[in-house]
């Protein structure tokens, strides 16, 4: 990822760099990340800027920095009028290209959404996460390693920020379950141009405090939260967590490509080797399920089912029995 060999250089150096803060939130940048002097010049300033502008009209924001050496610039609001994800996503699409990669936080907000649109509730003490970055180079024909990056990155930030008493899990093809109860989902758009992947954008959505109320669904029964299983987590914690986690990979993708995300997603798999239904994605739902054993997920995320003839590709999947 661009900004990636940098970073790697500046931790082998034993040294970190500062990332230019916008936030209209001072408690929360205070309690979130790691403060650091702001430099005399912010040379990411202009770029901060730009996504905090797209993200909505707004008060000018307070300009601080905070200590990292892959990240090089954050806008933190309160609340958000509308989706992150789909601000960074035309953002990016109109021309826009960061000199590192950036993130938002919202505290909560409206507009917030998960696979096709589908609403996801946002409550404050929970995360509401997006990124924006440019791939070193990633070929095209490897897209879907962006598709996992976040969910892996997702599950290792919950272990990481529970201190290992929540085992959460991946449930095909972004759900992220603790205990069986939904407790996170991710988003990936990504744009190619000559073969290469141009830009990326990560949403991710984490119940951190909060389990919000939402009826269930055969696809997600139960919604919960990590605090049910790790009740001292903050979400400092994992936010920090998750930066470090999506660093880590972000370098790991650019020198050894996609293998070692797809064994990350693999073993963290909560469908391997269980019966499952898989339903069409058309409005209606009709349309018989796929119904079988998973027996293994493929390289293209595809699934291979005991009994049915040939990869399943898409779908909304439901549990068995």
């Amino acid at each position: 990822m661009a900004g990636s060999s940098a970073g790697a250089a500046a931790r082998g150096k034993g040294r970190t760099t500062t990332a230019c803060l916008l936030s209209d939130d001072a408690a929360a940048a205070a309690t979130l990340l790691p403060p650091a002097a702001p430099p005399a010049a912010a040379p990411d300033e202009a770029a901060a800027r730009a996504v905090w502008r797209a993200l909505g009209d707004r008060e000018a924001p307070a300009v601080g920095a905070f200590a990292d050496d892959f990240w090089r610039g954050a806008c933190l609001v309160a609340e958000t009028g509308a989706s992150q994800f789909d601000a960074l996503r035309a953002l990016l699409a109109g021309g826009f290209r960061p000199p590192g990669p950036l993130f938002t936080l919202a505290g909560e907000g409206r507009g917030c959404h998960g696979q096709r649109g589908r609403p996801w509730a946002s409550v404050a003490g929970n995360l509401h996460f997006c990124a924006a970055l440019r791939p070193a180079g990633l070929p095209a024909t490897q897209a879907l390693a962006l598709t996992m990056l976040p969910a892996v990155a997702a599950v290792e930030a919950i272990a990481a920020a529970g201190d290992g008493a929540a085992r959460p899990g991946i449930k095909w093809v972004n759900d992220i379950l603790i205990d069986g109860r939904k407790v996170g989902g991710v988003l990936t758009a990504a744009q190619s141009v000559d073969g290469r992947i141009d830009w990326a954008v990560l949403g991710i959505g984490l119940n951190v405090a909060v389990a919000p109320a939402v009826p269930p669904t055969p696809s997600v029964p139960a919604v919960g939260c990590l605090a049910d299983r790790s009740p001292g987590v903050t979400l400092r914690a994992v936010l920090a967590a998750l930066l470090r986690s999506l660093a880590r990979r972000c370098g790991e993708l650019e020198r050894e490509g996609p293998a070692p995300l797809l064994a990350a997603y693999r073993a963290a798999s909560v469908i391997i080797g269980r019966p499952v239904a898989v339903w069409p994605e058309e409005a209606d739902g009709s349309g018989p399920p796929a119904r079988g054993v998973v027996r293994a997920i493929n390289a293209d995320l595809s699934l291979t089912l005991a009994g049915v003839p040939g990869p399943v590709r898409a779908g909304r999947l439901v549990l068995g029995p």
